[in-house]
């Protein structure tokens, strides 16, 4: 055990030794995160905000005079033009709209992602609507007839969630996604310089020299992996966290095209039997992709071959992150628990909020306690291999 820790405090002192390796590890994703993950959405919010508080010109052809009406009290500016539709798509006005056949046609640039056509647009037929609702309850009103007879009942959708899973918000949905890559995206760094690194600086060899077995050098040089990838994910964290609570102080949410309001920030509400159980996890999946990035990080020829490897490895584990949004449609079942990476990020989902059982957890931590064992023997081995070892 005196080599495993020798192995992984010599490989960590070499780490904090490097500044812009840590600030880049540990300081930037505090810094950047609430930038990359809120900013965004800020903006988007705040612009769409302004077009819909600004009066904008709306090119008319054919309406009648309380349709003009109606689009003047949404605060528009009605200009009749001979066609609405050629005049949007010369981009002399962001919406049009035509009346012909008893039909209102808007017209708006659509394609191309949110604009401010699309507000417009929906501001139109907002206008367009009350006015539609004010005419029919005008004629049951003259023959006598009362408006609630075209409401006979209301229909109420009511989130159902549990307390845990409101709480989370946004922030809840993205968080076991962006610790996974926060722990990959640390560890490597590490696993490349400890392996393929040592190559390219001739001092690998030297340290094959000591008197230390190959599975402890192995497991030492993993572990040093595991600790930098659990402390980049604590720092992402930190950064995501803070960025949900910036966001929700001072944003509010984002209207979403369905009218509801989505809420930009969130609370993550853990007890301390879920925290251990999250950080156990995450430790376990660090250790899982900690040794996998050692082995192939020893495998390349230099740094630049190390990079090539694990670039790849990355995206294909966040493929099976993908599918976490879809978890909603699925009847989870013993074996999803047993998928690589999945089922840490299922785990962890069910711990934010709140349904995770013991049998998903001991599915999940036994099954990556597994991998990784796998994953250990496979650098083992590797180090073993003085063909890969000594190539370069």
């Amino acid at each position: 055990m005196k080599g495993i820790y020798r192995i992984l405090w010599k490989e960590l002192v070499q780490v904090f030794r490097d500044r812009k390796l840590v600030f880049s590890t540990l300081v930037l994703p505090v810094l950047l995160m609430p930038v990359f993950m809120f900013g965004p959405s800020l903006l988007l919010n705040r612009l769409m905000q302004g077009v819909a508080e600004r009066r904008q010109e709306v090119a008319v052809a054919g309406l009648s005079e309380e349709a003009l009406s109606a689009l003047r009290q949404a605060n528009l500016a009605p200009v009749a033009v001979a066609d609405p539709e050629a005049a949007v798509r010369e981009g002399k006005y962001p919406a049009g709209v035509l009346y012909r056949e008893g039909v209102y046609r808007i017209y708006a640039r659509l394609s191309g992602g949110v604009s401010e056509g699309q507000v417009v647009a929906g501001k139109v037929q907002s206008a367009l609507q009350a006015l539609k609702e004010a005419k029919v309850a005008k004629a049951l009103e003259q023959r006598g007839v009362p408006v609630e007879v075209l409401q006979p009942f209301r229909v109420q959708v009511l989130d159902a969630s549990p307390e845990r899973e409101r709480a989370g918000g946004l922030l809840g949905f993205l968080l076991p996604f962006f610790l996974v890559v926060f722990v990959l995206s640390g560890g490597q760094v590490v696993a490349v310089d400890t392996t393929a690194g040592e190559k390219e600086k001739g001092t690998l060899e030297a340290l094959l020299m000591a008197p230390v077995p190959l599975w402890q050098i192995a497991l030492g040089k993993t572990l040093a992996t595991v600790v930098m990838a659990l402390l980049s994910g604590v720092a992402g964290l930190l950064g995501l966290a803070l960025g949900g609570a910036l966001a929700a102080r001072y944003a509010g949410g984002v209207l979403t095209e369905t009218g509801q309001v989505l809420d930009l920030g969130g609370r993550v509400v853990l007890d301390g039997a879920s925290f251990v159980a999250l950080f156990l996890s995450a430790s376990l999946l660090a250790l899982f992709m900690g040794a996998v990035m050692v082995g192939l990080g020893l495998y390349a020829r230099s740094y630049k071959e190390a990079q090539s490897y694990l670039a790849p490895l990355q995206l294909i584990a966040l493929l099976p992150l993908l599918f976490l949004q879809f978890r909603g449609f699925l009847e989870l079942e013993a074996w999803h628990h047993l998928l690589p990476l999945f089922n840490v990020a299922l785990l962890m989902d069910a711990l934010l909020k709140g349904t995770a059982t013991p049998g998903q957890a001991a599915l999940a931590w036994g099954s990556t306690l597994v991998y990784a064992a796998l994953a250990l023997g496979f650098s083992v081995r590797v180090f073993a291999r003085e063909e890969v070892v000594f190539r370069n």
